[in-house]
């Protein structure tokens, strides 16, 4: 009989650890961000660690640093990992005025942009982000101010350090 309940112990131990794994390996992926459009907070081509399952609106926040992919125009749409920042939410008002960002009428406070740099106000539609980069030579032609609002299908996840 114990013979019996040390094998069906087994068996469960087994079948819970293989569950485990299997949660661990569709939640988590190890990507490596290849471009210097965030540095110098991520240095270029080190591996980050990027959660996948944190992509809805309620588990992502302003400033959070996100991962996505990002297909290159004109490089045979070749589809690589980029990082941002999530400057603004669904639903928020977003311009560029001199330089400097406002969302929802209020100035955030860091110039984002050159002096001279600035967009009409729009609104981030439902399922998609604002994203910016941090650095400002490189950020341009990758992030929302000339590709628009990112949406999130193309989210990997939240970036840990």
């Amino acid at each position: 009989m114990t013979e019996l309940i040390f094998r069906y112990l087994k068996i469960g131990i087994a079948f819970t650890l293989a569950w485990v794994l299997l949660y661990f390996w569709t939640s988590c992926s190890y990507r490596e961000i290849k471009g210097k459009e965030m540095a110098p907070g991520l240095a270029p081509g080190k591996n980050y660690w990027v959660l996948i399952k944190e992509r809805t609106p309620d588990v992502l926040n302003p400033d959070d640093v996100i991962a996505f992919e990002y297909a290159s125009p004109g490089v045979g749409d070749k589809e690589s990992v980029r990082a941002g920042r999530v400057s603004a939410m669904p639903g928020q008002r977003v311009k560029m005025v001199k330089g400097d960002l406002y969302i929802n009428g209020r100035k955030t406070g860091t110039a984002v942009g050159k002096p001279d740099e600035g967009f009409d106000e729009i609104i981030v539609p439902r399922d998609c982000y604002f994203i910016l980069m941090d650095n400002r030579e490189v950020g341009p032609t990758l992030d929302s101010r000339a590709n628009g609002p990112l949406g999130i299908g193309a989210v990997l996840g939240r970036v840990k350090k």
